[in-house]
């Protein structure tokens, strides 16, 4: 059960049903629509028939009525030639009379006579025959009979109908009127209703009032149309007792009552039988062409899935990376043409996925594995270790300043370069050893059961590649690497480990100038803890975590100290203070460098501001990094702090070091130049620690020169360093500079300084680095001494 159930759902959603579902809907809906169409018009067909039938019943009725009053005309006549009656006539014989007119009544079918003189009196009436002597009911009968020589009509006598007609007795001149008529009832309404073959009703209508005199209709049916008479139209249909008529409504004549009518109704439901039963082979006819359609549509639909699953199947197979499949449709329709362009597409994408696949794990350049495949590669050698217990090495190359030769000769001898390397760094390798480029300048060595001590054994053939000078169209170039080692397992158990630490390891030989360099665990650790760092150096910038201490910058006149050196503080949450010799290079090297001293120098210039308004002005210093010198937007940042803060220009001094504009000197020097045209005034920080001359700094816009602790903490003790303070500060006062010395610890090389003609002193000596508040108590405190 559970099978049949699940082909069922199966089969609910396939495209097989959907077709049998949509042609046999169609051919439901187009036998539907002509089911629906034939039997509307059949149904209307039948009932104008119906309709028309009624007609021709009432045409019948009335002929019938003619005949009924033909013979009765002719009966009455000849009762009217009776001898015996003319002569009853002249002798006034009463009972005679009424014996001759009930006789002869008898005889012909009638149920009712009189004999009327020509005064309008009754001389004998079967209805009544002690009220001889009154006057004839019907005189406009009488005239009409005198002026047409007879006479008919229906009237109401003693509350029933009759359909009565009026002759002359002649003897031969009129002696007298004959009277003869029958009932209009239930017995007549009877013969007609079997004559004519509809229901006949007579009805009198006295204004608005309808009566109903006789039926053929059942007790119910009367009863029902009794109940419609005052709202009942002259002809239309009729709903008596759960069954319809089709009818029409015939005037038979007016009475001194009202007018008489006949209801002629003939059952809309019997005249409507063939049509039901024509509707009811209609259906079955339309239920066994549905079904014989649903088989056309299921084997039709069939044809058209059985290729299209077969084709489905084949896509499957496809999917999975099945390129091989047979396609066995055949077909010159549009499915033999997808069949065939599935064919087509199969081929295409097994040639695409062999490109695909080779430019995903080979270097398109030289032909070696990728990163990609050497990651596979290395994964499978580790897991391959790891089950025979023996170690491997990887070694990681990175060809020094590779860049030079991209820029210097272009980049198309550049990769003939790459290509070369690649070329023999396969040549040094042992069969089994894998060798890729990873990107750029960096190759990669993969030496399976090879030991880090036995690598470095053989690190020197590795070298060897790069002794031999490489040949450019006869230019020759000495090309050089750094290399980095890293084993496995002590190093790395997993791929992406290896070859992070060999990078690791490579760059650190770079950065030491050494030939190659094995994986050191510890940096990992250090790594780690400056990640961790800049995260959250980068939260404490944005919620104002960090703090501006102030160092005085004394002069050595007589003035109290008006200067200082803005240096920024760090107490981490929970590593505690966290020294500035840590963080800052840490942030120039990852470029948060100039968030940094944004925020320091919004604080500065604040502060700054606030003292000058005070009236406790300040000229305050803000060390800048290399990073700041290129920053296109620091020129405009500042002017608009000090626009804000109302701070003159003089009363900000930015510091630089020797090393900031040797990187970019011709954007740096932009730079200056645009912070000096502010008015602000420029130092160089740690002066005669760089490799620029006198010379050379005289070209740029500075103010300042800081010389170096290292050659003023000995100052009292070291000839060497007394010399070249003196000579700093003659030819820094000479270029028009003002000279100032830090790192100060003690009031003997104070006065030393002194004597040399500095004009600051900066350092311990006179105070440390300090908040603005208790910078504020050590100025009041000295302005006391002074």
């Amino acid at each position: 059960m559970q099978t049949i159930k699940n082909y069922w759902l199966r089969w609910r959603h396939s495209l097989e049903f959907r077709i049998v579902l949509h042609f046999t809907g169609l051919l439901a809906v187009m036998l539907g629509v002509a089911f629906v169409m034939v039997s509307a018009v059949n149904m209307s067909i039948f009932r104008g028939t119906a309709a028309v039938a009624l007609e021709s019943d009432e045409k019948v009725f009335r002929r019938l009525l003619e005949y009924n009053t033909s013979d009765l005309i002719k009966g009455a006549s000849v009762l009217a030639g009776d001898y015996g009656l003319r002569e009853a006539i002249g002798t006034g014989d009463r009972d005679t009379l009424l014996s001759a007119l009930n006789n002869h009544s008898r005889r012909i079918g009638a149920s009712m006579a009189m004999l009327s003189s020509l005064d309008n009196q009754l001389l004998a009436d079967t209805l009544h025959p002690d009220q001889s002597g009154r006057t004839y009911p019907f005189n406009t009968l009488l005239i009409e009979a005198e002026r047409r020589g007879k006479a008919s009509s229906i009237e109401l006598i003693d509350g029933l109908l009759y359909r009565i007609v009026v002759v002359p007795v002649r003897a031969p001149t009129t002696i007298a009127w004959i009277t003869i008529g029958f009932p209009m009832d239930e017995r007549r309404a009877s013969e007609l209703h079997s004559l004519a073959g509809v229901h006949v009703s007579f009805l009198k209508r006295d204004g608005a009032n309808w009566q109903l005199l006789a039926s053929t209709f059942s007790p119910e049916q009367r009863q029902s149309l009794r109940a419609v008479l005052n709202q009942f139209p002259t002809a239309g249909l009729l709903q008596l007792n759960g069954e319809t008529f089709e009818t029409r409504l015939a005037l038979l004549g007016e009475t001194q009552q009202g007018h008489v009518y006949a209801l002629l109704a003939g059952s809309l439901d019997v005249a409507l039988l063939p049509a039901y039963k024509l509707r009811g082979i209609s259906i079955l006819l339309a239920i066994v062409a549905l079904v014989i359609g649903s088989i056309i549509g299921a084997r039709l639909a069939r044809r058209i899935t059985d290729p299209l699953r077969t084709l489905a199947g084949v896509a499957r197979h496809i999917q999975a990376g099945d390129y091989q499949q047979v396609i066995s449709v055949r077909d010159t329709s549009e499915i033999g043409q997808l069949a065939g362009s599935l064919e087509h597409m199969q081929e295409a994408i097994a040639l695409r996925e062999a490109e695909i696949s080779k430019l995903a794990f080979q270097d398109s350049l030289t032909g070696l594995p990728n990163r990609v495949r050497f990651s596979q590669c290395l994964d499978e050698a580790i897991t391959d270790a790891q089950l025979r217990q023996y170690p491997l090495t990887v070694i990681l190359v990175g060809l020094d300043r590779f860049q030079q030769i991209n820029d210097t000769l272009g980049h198309p001898n550049g990769d003939r370069v790459l290509v070369e390397v690649g070329l023999r760094l396969v040549a040094v390798v042992n069969e089994g050893d894998t060798v890729a480029r990873l990107a750029g300048d960096e190759f990669a060595l993969l030496l399976p059961d090879v030991s880090i001590s036995t690598a470095l054994q053989r690190i020197d053939r590795i070298h060897n590649v790069f002794a031999q000078r490489f040949n450019l169209d006869g230019r020759p170039l000495d090309i050089r690497a750094s290399m980095g080692l890293v084993g496995f397992p002590e190093h790395g158990d997993t791929a992406a480990d290896l070859i992070r630490c060999v990078d690791v390891a490579m760059y650190h030989a770079k950065r030491s100038g050494l030939h190659h360099a094995l994986y050191d665990p510890g940096s990992r650790t250090f790594r780690e803890e400056h990640l961790s760092l800049l995260g959250d150096l980068q939260q404490a910038v944005e919620h104002d975590e960090l703090v501006v201490y102030y160092q005085p910058k004394v002069g050595l006149g007589i003035h109290p100290a008006d200067e200082a050196e803005a240096l920024v503080r760090w107490k981490h949450p929970t590593k505690g203070f966290v020294s500035p010799g840590e963080f800052i290079p840490f942030a120039e090297q990852t470029g948060y460098i100039k968030e940094l001293t944004r925020w320091v120098l919004v604080r500065v210039i604040a502060q700054a501001g606030k003292w000058l308004r005070e009236g406790r002005p300040v000229k305050v210093s803000v060390n800048l990094s290399t990073r700041d010198l290129l920053d296109q937007g620091l020129v405009a940042a500042i002017a608009a702090l000090i626009d804000r803060a109302s701070l003159p220009p003089e009363y900000l001094c930015l510091e630089i070091t020797e090393s900031g504009f040797m990187d970019e000197p011709a954007q740096a020097l932009d730079v200056l130049q645009k912070l000096r045209a502010l008015g602000l005034s420029l130092a160089i920080d740690d002066y005669g620690t760089g490799y620029s001359s006198l010379a050379y700094i005289r070209r740029l816009p500075i103010t300042e020169l800081k010389i170096d602790r290292a050659f003023v903490i000995e100052l009292a003790s070291n000839v060497g360093d007394a010399q070249i303070v003196r000579s700093t500060i003659d030819l820094g006062h000479r270029l028009g500079l003002k000279v100032v010395a830090e790192g100060v610890e003690d009031m003997g090389v104070v006065r030393i300084l002194a004597e040399m003609g500095c004009d600051s002193i900066q350092g311990f000596v006179f105070g440390k680095p300090m908040p603005a508040e208790e910078f504020d108590r050590w100025r009041m405190a000295r302005q006391e001494a002074y």
